[in-house]
């Protein structure tokens, strides 16, 4: 092979991998950083490179091993992924979303899907070119499918590390895109011109890109920073940061300023009712407190009114990304953090998780002032685990505080079981909880017996006891907000709800909630098709399809030998191997999140890992084995020994708690999710040089055959992005969804077993 195609190939999965965590990344803010969005820009991506791959094909058939259509649309590929960062921050304003708005589903569907539409078809398109480019280089032509697909895993693999471990650190979105393109257009202006009978047109065209790109690229700060600003119609962006935890915006209007991260609303500065109620209700519940554990939002003022307490002695203040208290101090006004230089308070810049697994010190309170659990990065505070983690940090009469969003007179039907939820996950680990009704539900909980306060009066005598002097919780609102009536009939209609289960990691039951209550907002429709799908409905479902596979497995078309293997055997195969190898990749990443709680630093690394996996997978079986029975055998291997992958992965997640709590080798357990990743990749890379190799002895058209292959693969992984992120995880959660991949695997080894002469495999 040439060196230019070799960079060329391998540039291909370098820049799709840096485009694609770029325009999550930049989506995930319009989106409001939920991990369904993950799923569907995933799927919006797939989709679209699928398509491209289908496209492609074709087009190999007329332009056959034409290097220069290929470098042509490499070139032009540079600029529409800069000009997607441009559109994606302008999607809100188009689609009339207003600045702190959530998006809604069919919202978030069509940004993603117009959004990326051309930069993916185009990556897909040159997919199947370059198969067909290799073929006409190579003697062993067969082996060209296999060996593009290496080259591009090996690009995605050294650009979602130097990604993760560089870029970000040093460049904006913006710097990142337009250098990205400028690579794309030079390889392809090079590729243009080593290909001969060059036409002026396609040189001209190629240079004004690479000239517009660089332009971009010498503006960047100035059009970051306007693209910025389209963002936030009808407040004045007052700073923009990105870090490895998220992306930071802090805007203003009129006297209030805004904090957003990724998207979702953090706090508001001035808002003394929400810094009041945040504090004082859990602390009023508490005879003396001394010692206190704050979990999020001290810098909006929570930490200045907690310390207006007398007995109050040291404050812990937990803050995951320190930039968030950084402009704090730049951009709000001195009172508000003044708290943050108070003798008693200790800033800690750590995952309150980690923070708590680890400390040795114990708390009188426990305050979590985070918003709802409406992506899994939040959920995780709101489980049975992190529950048994806080009670283990209390002392003895401690009280433990956390909210949630509610109504003042009657809840509906979700809101009920969302809050029954909370209440029986509380109630499986602390011997008592108290709810406080409101707009927003008060929980209070406790291992020690009597410490907990129904009765006003007494939080009103604390209240004077201690001389606050508050403009909010004051003793009348006390005395009606929490008259007896009030509390019993809010009761009431939370224990009547219809909900059985806890909120766990793995089962992210709050998460699922939030969804729904997020679609009933802006569509019943979907809220009520979400809610129909039970496990049950899910697992029956299941069950049905595998029982039409088995039928189809039976029939005519099913049965021919190992030597004439249907082609719909073996693309129903790759798509199962495509379905399955995204799902793992998105489960990884989601339990990354439910352990640890900064994917947004670590996903650029965990994908990266998941694709040198698939070149290893792809270069390995693009030379081995040799002949087509063995081929086939090795991928029915592989389709089983992905099969007890997703087993062995739901037993590593079951017991990794308990396996965290061994030791604080944290280092260490965050990299089980490095191996787990490149393992996954390696699996989900095996099959398609085989399945090229196979069908290839057929029909000996390596673009179509090529383009085909990598369609289907891709249009499996779209399913498995919609089917996983959108139903599964939020409605079986990790460990059944995994039990799920397994079983469709099965499936698909299940049409080689009914058929399999054995005659047909050769011993080996």
């Amino acid at each position: 092979m040439k060196v230019t195609t070799i960079f060329a190939f391998t540039l291909l999965g370098f820049a799709a991998t840096i485009g694609q965590i770029l325009v999550l990344r930049e989506l995930l803010t319009v989106f409001s950083g939920t991990e369904l969005a993950v799923a569907i820009v995933l799927a919006a991506w797939l989709f679209w490179t699928a398509l491209g791959g289908l496209l492609g094909g074709k087009l190999s058939q007329h332009y056959r091993g034409s290097p220069r259509l290929f470098g042509y649309l490499q070139g032009v590929s540079g600029l529409i992924l800069a000009a997607t960062i441009f559109l994606i921050r302008a999607a809100r304003t188009l689609f009339q979303v207003g600045a702190g708005e959530l998006v809604t589903l069919g919202q978030m569907l069509a940004i993603s899907f117009l959004t990326l539409a051309p930069f993916c078809l185009i990556s897909g398109m040159l997919f199947s070119l370059a198969c067909s480019v290799l073929a006409v280089q190579l003697s062993r032509w067969r082996r060209s499918p296999g060996l593009v697909y290496f080259l591009e895993g090996l690009g995605a693999g050294i650009g979602g590390l130097f990604f993760t471990l560089i870029l970000i650190h040093h460049f904006t979105g913006l710097q990142i895109a337009s250098s990205n393109g400028l690579l794309l257009c030079s390889s392809g202006l090079i590729i243009v011109l080593k290909a001969g009978r060059n036409r002026p047109v396609d040189i001209l065209i190629l240079t004004c890109i690479f000239l517009g790109l660089a332009t971009v690229q010498y503006r960047s700060t100035d059009m970051d920073r306007a693209s910025r600003q389209w963002q936030w119609p009808g407040f004045r962006l007052l700073d923009s940061q990105e870090t490895i935890y998220g992306h930071i915006v802090v805007v203003a209007r009129g006297d209030q300023i805004t904090f957003f991260e990724s998207g979702l609303w953090n706090f508001t500065v001035p808002d003394q009712l929400s810094a009041e109620e945040a504090v004082h209700y859990g602390l009023l519940q508490h005879p003396q407190p001394e010692s206190v554990l704050l979990i999020g939002g001290g810098v909006s003022g929570s930490l200045a009114q907690l310390l207006l307490h007398p007995s109050v002695r040291e404050v812990e203040y937990v803050e995951l990304d320190p930039k968030l208290i950084q402009l704090g101090e730049t951009y709000l006004p001195g009172d508000v953090t003044a708290a943050l230089q108070d003798g008693r308070a200790t800033v800690r810049h750590e995952d309150g998780r980690s923070y708590l697994f680890h400390t040795s010190n114990k708390f009188d309170v426990i305050l979590v002032n985070l918003p709802e659990p409406f992506t899994a990065q939040i959920n995780r505070f709101y489980t049975q685990e992190f529950f048994r983690l806080a009670a283990s940090k209390m002392r003895a009469g401690g009280v433990f505080f956390f909210t949630a969003s509610a109504a003042e007179t009657a809840l509906g039907p979700i809101q009920a079981r969302y809050l029954k939820l909370l209440f029986r996950t509380a109630s499986s680990v602390f011997s008592e909880v108290l709810v406080f009704p409101g707009q927003t539900a008060r929980f209070f909980c406790s291992n020690s017996p009597g410490i907990l306060v129904k009765q006003p009066e007494t939080l009103v005598a604390r209240l004077r006891q201690r001389k606050l002097e508050l403009l909010y919780v004051q003793d009348h609102y006390i005395l009606w907000d929490l008259s007896p009536w009030r509390q019993e009939s809010f009761m009431a209609m939370i224990e009547q709800a219809d909900e059985d289960q806890e909120n766990s990691d793995l089962n992210p039951r709050a998460y699922s909630y939030n969804l729904l209550l997020w679609g009933s907002h802006y569509s019943p429709m979907i809220a009520k098709t979400f809610s129909a799908l039970s496990k049950r409905t899910i697992w029956i479902g299941m069950f049905l399809f595998c029982l039409v596979v088995a039928v189809a497995s039976f029939a005519k078309g099913f049965r021919s030998g190992a030597s004439q293997i249907p082609k719909t055997r073996i693309l129903y195969s790759v798509t199962v191997f495509g379905l399955t190898g995204i799902s793992l990749e998105i489960l990884i990443v989601f339990a990354f999140q439910v352990f640890f709680g900064y994917v947004y630093y670590q996903i650029g690394i965990l994908l990266a890992l998941f694709m040198v996996g698939l070149a290893l997978g792809s270069f390995t079986f693009s030379y081995y084995p040799r002949n087509r029975p063995l081929q086939i055998r090795t991928l029915v291997i592989f389709q089983f020994v992905l099969a007890c992958f997703c087993l062995g992965l739901a037993f590593m997640f079951v017991h990794f708690s308990d396996w965290l709590s061994f030791g604080r080798h944290e280092f260490l357990y965050r990299e089980t999710f490095s191996v787990v990743s490149l393992v996954a990749g390696f699996l989900g890379g095996a099959h398609f040089p085989l399945a090229n190799r196979i069908l290839l002895e057929e029909q000996l058209q390596v673009g179509r055959i090529a383009g085909l292959i990598y369609g289907v693969d891709l249009l499996g992984s779209f399913l498995g992005c919609l089917l996983v992120g959108l139903i599964f995880i939020p409605s079986l959660g990790i460990y059944q969804t995994l039990f799920i991949l397994a079983l469709v695997n099965l499936t698909a080894i299940l049409p080689f077993i009914i058929s399999w002469p054995p005659s047909a495999v050769p011993e080996t």
